[in-house]
């Protein structure tokens, strides 16, 4: 006999994750093969800092980039999403990370990939930023970030 004062189990309204995470998720992966297919190394996907997330972390020698990754279905140009502020945000996390890198970088960046997901394929796009040293001095390399 059932108890009719136990409550069921409460049903579950939505999936675990969003439909845009999992294409967020999928943009990543799509965009991590064609960064590695170009000879980077990826380092670290999402890598949350105290300054900002960093959607891939990949380094080619002792060049390091951050890569904004941008993914969309209807989207004509996702790389537009991505806008001044952001690219200082991501300028500026990877930066506090120079102490923590190794090998010792020689040159930062800031890379946008824009991943379009269309019904005959997906289609990646990759856009590179300006090449710039690490910043130098006493204070950056004191200074570790906290991660």
């Amino acid at each position: 006999m059932t108890n009719p004062r136990k409550k069921k189990p409460a049903e579950r309204l939505w999936p675990l994750r969003s439909p845009s995470l999992e294409r967020g998720a999928l943009g990543e992966s799509l965009a991590a093969r064609h960064l590695q297919a170009l000879g980077f190394s990826v380092e670290a996907r999402n890598l949350r800092t105290r300054l900002g997330e960093i959607d891939l972390l990949v380094r080619r020698r002792r060049l390091w980039v951050a890569v904004e990754v941008k993914t969309r279905s209807f989207d004509p140009a996702p790389e537009q999403a991505v806008d001044a502020k952001a690219t200082a945000r991501l300028r500026r996390a990877l930066r506090a990370l120079v102490p923590t890198l190794r090998p010792r970088p020689r040159q930062l960046r800031i890379d946008v990939v824009a991943v379009r997901l269309r019904p005959e394929g997906p289609e990646v796009r990759h856009f590179e930023g300006e090449a710039e040293p690490p910043p130098s001095g006493e204070d950056s390399r004191s200074r570790s970030p906290q991660l």
